[in-house]
């Protein structure tokens, strides 16, 4: 029902949820009463998207914010929390979790290029940065510890300075044994992951390292992280010794002898998988710009989306391949033509996905 400027939504005899806001003000304050009820949760349909809300007041009784609602508030400048809230906080405009330990939102017309959160800042939440930002610096401290923003909503970011007596990684964000994000703004066509480093926490949907970085050398400690870290490099390194990784010619593979993770932006149109390849992963080939790939015999299993958003236009399978994901061919917008043998497992996949148009028989492929 209507109140004033707000829609609210009853939950018992005492409490609403603040559904939308109606009215045309572009510092909105949220009443803590509307009418008899307790504001105790504000719903992602109270703004519409393209509105001009320039800050958002919340009183101290609300206890959740809907984090579908972050991504509409595009021309944010102040999130404002009343003094007493026991759920969240506001530090200079920036939305909080009450102990300051969680980044909850930061509105993106703050207009500054150093963010200094407060030294208690452990972990930056996903929707944190969903309307993008404008620093170029963040002052972080040894308790930061989980950093799930995306590359895309840091564009500006060139380094992460260290504000205590934790070391410095050349602008890199490390916590412990993790790479955590690389600044999309860092100069540097190479990048070397320091000694010690057992994961890269990449992100699934976005490359983990920008364009700029062509080529990652890879520690022997590193175990997990860089099959979903390689979109946007040509080739990565894992030198000698590493307890999870080979690379060949740029191309990542596990100790296990699996394709991995094709290089992005590695500029050959043709590749034949090496001897001695056992399998294509999950997404092995996700965004890269070739055009001809060949399966070579004796790869047996192919993973899912292993071709989403490749160039890839024709494909090579073995009558080896015994196992295919069932999203296999899921996001492979510019395949036309699939070489199988007769009546091999390729073949049986491909009428069963209902595309009979890519087959291509043979009797032999090598």
């Amino acid at each position: 029902m209507r109140i004033g400027d707000f829609i609210i939504r009853r939950l018992d005899k005492d409490t609403c949820a603040v559904t939308q806001y109606k009215g045309s003000e572009a510092d909105v304050v949220i009443p803590s009463v509307i009418d008899r009820y307790t504001a105790v949760s504000v719903e992602s349909s109270f703004l519409r998207k393209g509105n001009r809300v320039r800050s958002i007041t919340v009183p101290k009784t609300v206890e959740s914010i809907s984090a579908e609602l972050f991504p509409l508030l595009c021309h944010l400048e102040a999130f404002i929390v009343e003094k007493g809230s026991h759920s969240y906080r506001s530090e200079d405009g920036v939305l909080y979790d009450s102990s300051c330990y969680s980044l909850v939102f930061y509105p993106p017309e703050k207009d500054t290029e150093c963010f200094m959160p407060p030294k208690k800042l452990g972990c930056v939440a996903s929707g944190a940065f969903s309307c993008g930002t404008r620093f170029r610096t963040f002052g972080y401290t040894s308790k930061l510890e989980e950093f799930h923003a995306l590359p895309s909503q840091c564009p500006n970011l060139e380094a992460f300075v260290p504000e205590d007596d934790s070391p410095d990684h050349e602008g890199v964000l490390i916590h412990g044994r993790t790479l955590l994000f690389y600044p999309p703004q860092r100069d540097g066509s190479t990048y070397s992951i320091p000694d010690g480093i057992e994961e890269v926490a990449a992100l699934s949907g976005e490359p983990f390292f920008p364009v700029s970085v062509k080529k990652i050398f890879m520690p022997s400690s590193l175990r997990r992280g860089m099959e979903k870290a390689l979109g946007n490099a040509e080739a990565a390194d894992a030198g000698h010794g590493s307890a999870a990784y080979l690379t060949s010619d740029g191309v990542l593979y596990s100790r296990k002898s699996e394709l991995i993770a094709y290089p992005g932006r590695k500029s050959d149109e043709v590749f034949v998988t090496p001897e001695g390849t056992m399998g294509i992963g999950d997404g092995a080939f996700r965004g890269s710009r070739l055009k001809t790939l060949v399966i070579a015999e004796g790869v047996s299993a192919i993973g899912n989306a292993a071709f989403e958003g490749s160039s890839i236009t024709s494909l090579v399978i073995p009558a080896s391949v015994r196992d295919i994901g069932v999203r296999a061919l899921s996001g492979a917008k510019n395949l036309r033509s699939v070489f199988v043998r007769n009546g091999s497992v390729a073949e049986i996949f491909l009428r069963g996905e209902g595309r009979d148009d890519l087959i291509k028989r043979t009797g032999s492929l090598f």
